[in-house]
């Protein structure tokens, strides 16, 4: 599927973003890419991290699946991204028709370039083709993730008691 989107030269969107190398780890008061990346995605509407194509020209050049460490992905997410995203997974590509996370917005931690010693969190939403930087109105609208997931919970619970009684009566 990956190969068969890039040789269609699809264009990256606000759920596609080619990345030509492997995450690394940022130097010199860089934010952390990945956890970048994975907050824009998870502040939009979830998307897809594609590594080993270029993202110009959309062409297939690999990675080396030996430098691949998902472990220190998983740190890095799990030390830059709030809320937690524990839904980060690898997956194939998938239908548009996504949703952003029930936790959303997602900040990204790292230190502020001008004063190193400065920590300082931001946004990041995917915008068309590109990583963006929420404003304060962008970012207030989806902290309704309480209700989310008060409102997830209810509906996990409804359904649990629906089997319970229909599945399993007693």
């Amino acid at each position: 599927m990956v190969k068969e989107a890039a040789d269609s030269n699809l264009a990256e969107s606000d759920d596609l973003d080619w990345k030509q190398s492997l995450p690394r780890l940022p130097e010199g008061g860089q934010w952390n890419e990945l956890a970048e990346d994975v907050a824009a995605m998870a502040n939009t509407r979830r998307g897809l991290l594609i590594y080993g194509v270029t993202d110009h020209d959309t062409t297939p050049v690999g990675i080396d699946l030996d430098e691949v460490n998902t472990q220190q992905y998983g740190q890095w997410i799990r030390n830059h991204v709030q809320p937690h995203l524990p839904d980060v997974t690898y997956t194939p590509l998938t239908s548009p028709g996504g949703t952003l996370s029930l936790m959303a917005p997602h900040d990204v931690y790292g230190t502020a370039t001008k004063d190193k010693d400065q920590q300082a969190a931001v946004v990041p939403y995917r915008d068309a083709d590109h990583t963006a930087w929420m404003s304060e109105h962008q970012i207030d609208a989806p902290t309704d993730r309480f209700t989310r997931i008060q409102n997830s919970q209810e509906e996990t619970d409804r359904l649990l008691e629906h089997v319970r009684e229909n599945v399993f009566p007693e």
